[in-house]
């Protein structure tokens, strides 16, 4: 039979943990570098990425992925020129912490961290009209097309074949944007989130 933890353990691994979570809790950037971590599973991240990609100073970054580090968190390793994070999946908590980030986030916030990478990808709506309705805007091949798909198909719970996407490069957005396709009218009246990109050039509201 499995032996009971005393009273006195019990004690300390609770503070212990309200320790962790009021360090977790308490900066935007910690938050932002968690959600984007979360969103893209087991990839690794150079500081200089994760700066780029959450559009944050690359000290205030390294500050936190160093705390998140001494918390056992995340795992750092120096590969090449630059050291690489990715989330500590061997320690306890963390599987907990994942689920915590995703439901305070949310899918369609955690959608928006895990496009942020994909490569020619200037903007992206989506809307649930009722099934999701992806815009796409920028210059993506086949290959980042899949990603997205596959990314936003994981994230919001729902089968790839279910996503509707529709893709545009820059210029023919724009003129589609001023017109009254079905797609257009179905975005107004969805009230669209944007995932990626600039509001005035993506969708002014």
């Amino acid at each position: 039979m499995a032996r009971s933890p005393s009273p006195s353990r019990s004690l300390s691994a609770s503070t212990s943990g309200s320790d962790v979570l009021v360090e977790l809790l308490s900066s935007r950037v910690r938050a932002a570098v968690l959600g984007f971590l979360v969103a893209h599973g087991e990839d690794r991240y150079s500081l200089t990425e994760l700066a780029r990609f959450l559009d944050l100073s690359i000290s205030s970054v390294q500050h936190e992925c160093y705390k998140l580090e001494r918390l056992k968190v995340l795992k750092g390793r120096r590969e090449g020129a630059s050291r690489r994070y990715w989330l500590d999946h061997e320690t306890q908590f963390v599987a907990q912490l994942i689920d915590l980030v995703a439901t305070v986030l949310g899918p369609e916030c955690l959608l928006g961290h895990a496009l942020a990478d994909v490569q020619g990808l200037q903007g992206a709506l989506l809307a649930m009209t009722p099934q999701p309705q992806l815009v796409l805007i920028g210059e993506l091949g086949l290959e980042e097309l899949e990603i997205v798909q596959g990314r936003a198909a994981s994230l919001l719970g729902v089968d790839q074949e279910t996503i509707d996407i529709a893709f545009y490069d820059t210029a023919s957005w724009i003129d589609h944007r001023a017109g009254d396709s079905a797609l257009m009218s179905r975005l107004r009246q969805a009230e669209p989130m944007m995932l990626v990109g600039d509001g005035a050039e993506i969708w002014p509201g």
